[in-house]
């Protein structure tokens, strides 16, 4: 599996994507909340609902003397934050926090796909090597691996079964941002890492590129860059297998 990973050089610019942040709504405060404690991994994705950019996986590690520094900056699930509150809270936590990030280009998502992957598949194999490289980085017992469970436990193993390294012992919860600090780092870590990517695809293009799969703009965008650039260009900007290629196509 061909992806760019934090443990080396990635080509990744920071295009300050504050201009394309709303400002906050403020938002509840992590202070009256109680979250997992003691040291543990968790891991998040950005991207896999988006039909252009790249799939986005953290994993990362907290321990007891991140809780309170944590906190502080208010930390929290990034469904309450901004794109704006993400990227600076990323900023101040990516230097000092463990964690792996690794971004599934859409040349190799589609070559993936085409062999026979489905998003959960490919999922399961990034989460899986995201939490083997921090396990490895910090190489010491960890009292918890959660992941927000996307598929039953049974299904997620089956989709290693020929992965040479599989972490056996991980939680598969529901609402993990909500509860773990490592899941909520994880998230604001991987929405940075797409941000920066897609507006750099986005400037690439000369077009601004939408966010998601369901509106109709999404797909105008598509036939108007493939009538631009040529049919390939979609296998290098978009994920394939989404319904949207099915229905654009015909038109391109």
């Amino acid at each position: 599996m061909n992806v760019a990973n934090n443990n080396k050089p990635m080509n990744i610019m920071d295009m300050h994507v504050e201009n394309y942040a709303p400002l906050s709504d403020g938002g509840p405060s992590n202070q009256e909340k109680q979250y997992y404690p003691y040291s543990h991994i968790g891991c998040d994705e950005t991207g896999s609902g988006d039909f252009f950019g790249p799939l986005c996986v953290v994993a990362c590690y907290i321990d007891e003397r991140d809780y309170d520094w944590l906190t502080s900056l208010n930390v929290r699930d990034p469904k309450l934050m901004t794109p704006q509150e993400v990227i600076e809270i990323a900023r101040e936590i990516k230097d000092r926090l463990v964690y792996s990030l690794l971004i599934l280009d859409n040349s190799h998502y589609n070559q993936m796909a085409a062999a026979g992957n489905n998003l959960a598949n490919i999922k399961a194999k990034l989460y899986n090597q995201a939490v083997t490289n921090v396990m490895q980085k910090v190489a010491m017992k960890v009292d918890k691996k959660v992941v927000n469970q996307f598929v039953s436990p049974k299904t997620y193993y089956n989709y290693l079964k020929s992965e040479v390294i599989v972490v056996k012992d991980l939680s598969f919860e529901q609402k993990g941002e909500e509860q773990y600090f490592a899941i909520m780092c994880s998230s604001i870590l991987s929405k940075y890492a797409f941000y920066q990517y897609f507006n750099n695809m986005s400037r690439s293009l000369k077009v601004k590129l939408p966010r998601g799969n369901t509106s109709s703009v999404v797909d105008h965008v598509a036939v108007s860059i493939a009538k631009k650039y040529g049919k390939k260009m979609l296998l290098k900007v978009t994920k394939t297998n989404m319904t949207n290629y099915k229905r654009i196509k015909d038109v391109i």
